[in-house]
């Protein structure tokens, strides 16, 4: 079973370094909301050195959406635009770094090789 968003995140950024955003210099904030609940999670991407922190800090991007919808990302059961232009996601700030983000996404790699077969 494909971990949570947030689990994902958490373990993003203990990784540091990711390939994908290498030409990235940004801040993304994912608000995820279970019922009453919110979490946030900084997304902080220097030229591919990932970092991650709670918090409700200003960033470039904010993300912000249902923790099923964040998982059904991970996992490939969706895209990002897709959910976007559903209304399952609101984006605050430059849209592109919803797009870059993504490829982070585990999810995307499932998604392709479905479309292959």
């Amino acid at each position: 079973m494909t971990a949570s968003i947030v689990e994902f995140l958490d373990d993003l950024g203990r990784h540091g370094h990711q390939p994908l955003p290498a030409r990235v210099n940004a801040t993304v904030r994912f608000d995820i909301a279970e019922g009453e609940r919110t979490e946030h999670r900084l997304l902080t991407i220097d030229h591919g050195e990932v970092r991650l922190s709670d918090g409700t800090a200003p960033a470039d991007c904010t993300i912000g959406g249902d923790r099923a919808v964040f998982d059904a990302l991970l996992d490939g059961r969706t895209t990002a635009m897709a959910a976007l232009l559903r209304g399952e996601l609101a984006i605050e700030g430059d849209p592109e770094l919803l797009v870059l983000i993504q490829r982070l996404f585990p999810g995307r790699a499932a998604v392709a090789g479905e479309r292959r077969s």
